[in-house]
């Protein structure tokens, strides 16, 4: 379903923004699960901002941290950074500022709890900073990234330590359960030969936990075990 003009307001008016161009914003919430099964109604999904999306915070992300920590050597901030925009952590921000309420999904992704997956959140999330991008330039972008990773940036500051991988962390989990490790399924693989999706679940003790999806099995695998931290805890 389209969002109405009300409904479009009243998201910018939650997050704080004001486009000149809503029908960036509303671009921004379109899963391509819904131009799929409803072709025709958009003309083009979120994928495309998310894309612009990912590299607009890369420098919003590596510029202020540059800034932020003169003193700071290239690979730790490289390090701080990749904790900054893994897709866990654009998944929380994307869940901090609701945006799962204003996916427009198609209705299978819907049934499965798209509107919590971490894929779709983060890639939102990235999508969104994309629209900005496009409607009011770097700057507009750059202020909306900063204000919804202000915690997040505080918090990094004091990373003393790699941060640690879904995988290992969900491995530890089950282990101080008394299950055995867990175990990574691929359920389904799309897409064309140099663009796949992987779509992957994890199962602790037997039982499915996670489910994740990515363009290889590795980020899959990833944020199906971070969804399996959630499950487990």
């Amino acid at each position: 379903m389209k969002h109405s003009h009300r409904d479009l307001h009243q998201i910018e008016q939650e997050l704080g923004l004001d486009f000149e161009d809503i029908g960036l914003l509303e671009q921004a919430l379109v899963h391509d699960s819904f131009v799929a099964e409803f072709p025709g109604v958009f003309k083009d999904s979120n994928e495309r901002l998310e894309f612009l999306g990912d590299s607009v915070l890369d420098l919003v992300v590596a510029e202020e941290l540059t800034r932020r920590f003169p003193e700071r050597p290239e690979g730790a901030l490289t390090q701080m950074r990749s904790s900054l925009v893994d897709k866990a952590a654009l998944a929380g921000l994307g869940r901090k500022l609701g945006l799962g309420k204003w996916l427009v999904m198609g209705k299978g992704e819907d049934e499965i709890g798209g509107a919590d997956r971490d894929s779709n959140l983060a890639d939102a999330f990235e999508a969104l900073l994309a629209a900005l991008f496009m409607d009011g330039g770097y700057g507009a972008a750059r202020e909306f990234a900063l204000r919804a990773m202000s915690d997040a940036l505080d918090a990094v500051a004091d990373m003393d330590s790699p941060p640690r991988h879904p995988k290992s962390l969900l491995h530890e989990a089950a282990m101080e359960r008394g299950f055995t490790p867990p175990v990574y399924e691929e359920l389904e693989r799309s897409g064309p030969d140099h663009s796949p999706t992987f779509v992957v679940q994890a199962l602790v003790n037997g039982r499915p936990v996670g489910k994740g999806s990515g363009s290889s099995k590795h980020e899959a695998e990833a944020e199906a075990a971070s969804e399996g931290l959630r499950t487990l805890a």
